[in-house]
């Protein structure tokens, strides 16, 4: 229905946006420029902004009076528009940043109010954003290295202590520095739906491409996915393979060799379909990291990864830093359960080794 002119209405208003945004940035510029002067810079700016919100945006998810930088974010001075498309009741529009040497782009995603458009996000990208992060040649290598029988390491001598049971067992602990009491509590937090059973853990974040397998696979299939939270954080993540219970844990180490702890600076954590995850389109993780970024603290949520497999991806503990993750293994040597760890419900004695709480 909408075709070419539904693609030209959104080309029109993000052109608007940018007139107006370059106009409202120039308005509010002298005002952080000057330094001598009393005048509040920020409020002037957010006042400036409230217009552009009014005239131009749908939804929660574009903060224009979050930052003001010199060049401007966006505008005519600084962006371009180079394509335009519309995929039912949404439209994309990119542009390029003129003078950006890593060829930054936008993509404004426009949804339908009315008889027009507004935008309702707009996502960062330094690719076209239809692409895949990686080919399905490039992930079906990288899942060639994952097998069912992979022989599985020892638990280091500090994590031997740990209890990953006791980790996932309702009741009340306090902080051994800090005196804080919490009660811990376990509850559902998705299903995660692989369908080559070749997994990975990794900082939701990071670019798709930056997946590396865990060494051991599982059989193809959708798993129930637990959480369990205490003091205000998400402390741990659990797929459930079977209803055995674990008797011996171990570390998820990757094919080149061991190192089951991985590494988090966004602050958040997801267990995904490697070959899945890795040939997601750029546009579609953008529009899944928006949402779990708007999502109520502390977060989990289940993210598509495509027609088929589903992933979990969750906030992670306090942050920023190196999580563990260990395969349960049951009485028959099976599989029954893959723990991330975040370390919130865990002390160390003076020798270092690790406890839960």
């Amino acid at each position: 229905m909408w075709g070419d002119r539904g693609a030209k209405a959104a080309d029109k208003r993000v052109q608007r946006f940018l007139e107006d945004y370059d106009a409202q940035w120039r308005r509010a510029a002298p005002a952080f420029e000057d330094r001598s002067t009393r005048r509040n810079a920020f409020s002037e700016w957010r006042e400036l902004v409230v217009p552009l919100t009014r005239d131009h945006v749908v939804g929660e998810h574009v903060r224009l009076d979050s930052s003001f930088g010199t060049p401007p974010g966006y505008g005519v001075a600084v962006e371009r528009i180079v394509r335009s498309e519309v995929e039912g009741d949404r439209a994309f529009v990119l542009t390029e940043m003129i003078d950006s040497p890593t060829r930054q782009k936008h993509e404004y995603v426009l949804e339908r109010e009315g008889r027009g458009w507004k935008i309702s996000a707009i996502e960062q990208h330094f690719d076209d954003p239809r692409t895949p992060f990686a080919d399905a040649a490039q992930a079906r290598a990288l899942a060639a290295e994952a097998a069912p029988d992979t022989s599985l390491d020892e638990v280091p001598d500090e994590q031997r202590t740990l209890d990953e049971v006791r980790n996932f067992t309702e009741r009340s602990v306090v902080h051994r520095r800090s005196g804080e009491e919490s009660e811990v509590r376990v509850s559902p937090a998705g299903t995660l739906v692989t369908t080559s059973g070749v997994l990975a853990v990794l900082d939701f974040g990071y670019d798709n491409d930056d997946a590396r397998p865990l060494a051991r696979s599982v059989a193809p299939g959708a798993y129930p996915v637990e959480r369990v939270t205490g003091f205000g954080r998400n402390a741990a993540l659990r797929v459930r393979f079977s209803d055995r219970m674990p008797v011996t844990w171990h570390p998820a180490d990757l094919p080149s060799g061991p190192g089951h702890f991985f590494g988090v600076d966004a602050g958040c954590a997801c267990i995904v379909d490697l070959p899945a995850y890795a040939t997601m389109s750029r546009r579609a993780k953008a529009a899944a990291f928006t949402e779990y970024m708007y999502a109520p603290s502390p977060s989990v949520q289940e993210v598509g990864l495509g027609p088929s497999d589903v992933g979990i991806v969750a906030e992670s503990g306090y942050g920023d830093g190196q999580y563990p993750v260990y395969w349960g293994i049951d009485e028959t040597g099976a599989v029954a359960q893959l723990v991330v760890d975040f370390l919130v419900l865990v002390t160390a004695d003076e020798e270092g080794n690790l406890r839960h709480l």
